[in-house]
């Protein structure tokens, strides 16, 4: 049995699951503790479907076809050629352009958040190299060469106060 693992046990995306179940239950029309399971909703609440969809998959589930089956897109801009995956009160200042187009205009706050982006992909480089060293047959872990990826640092020189960078979804 130890080797029929599935992805509820191997590289299940917390992360994106938890950033659409922030947006799916907060509606802001009740206080938090009455948000915390609306158990008479039409459709399974995104961690249900997700625990169910995990549990069935096999381990080597791409995270991104997991993802794309759950309907939940990442909201990402491009700086330098590295995704910026967009979660929290900045998805507040994603706006539309002229063309209809969604867009981020990076101001001091926008900066701001990228600086803290980079530390934290620092301190998932350094949990990365802490992981390896005490077990190095976690190198060429699938799971762990993602998060290495999604954790390379936005190069510089970042944008300036009134650019605009555009936004995509991706799963």
């Amino acid at each position: 049995m130890k080797d029929d693992l599935r992805l509820i046990e191997a590289g299940f995306p917390c992360h994106q699951v938890g950033a659409e179940t922030q947006r799916e239950r907060d509606t802001g029309k009740a206080p938090p503790p009455n948000r915390l399971h609306v158990w008479w909703a039409r459709r399974p609440l995104t961690p249900s479907r997700a625990a169910i969809l995990a549990s069935l998959l096999p381990a080597d589930t791409d995270p991104d076809l997991f993802l794309k089956q759950l309907g939940i897109q990442k909201p990402v801009v491009g700086v330098n050629g590295v995704q910026w995956v967009l979660v929290g009160p900045i998805l507040k200042k994603v706006i539309s352009d002229e063309a209809g187009n969604n867009v981020l205009e990076v101001d001091s706050r926008v900066l701001d958040l990228l600086e803290r982006e980079n530390k934290r992909r620092e301190k998932n480089r350094l949990i990365i190299k802490e992981l390896i060293q005490k077990d190095p047959s976690l190198e060429n872990d699938p799971v762990i060469e993602r998060w290495e990826d999604e954790s390379r640092p936005v190069p510089t020189p970042w944008p300036r106060k009134g650019d605009v960078l555009q936004m995509s979804t991706v799963f």
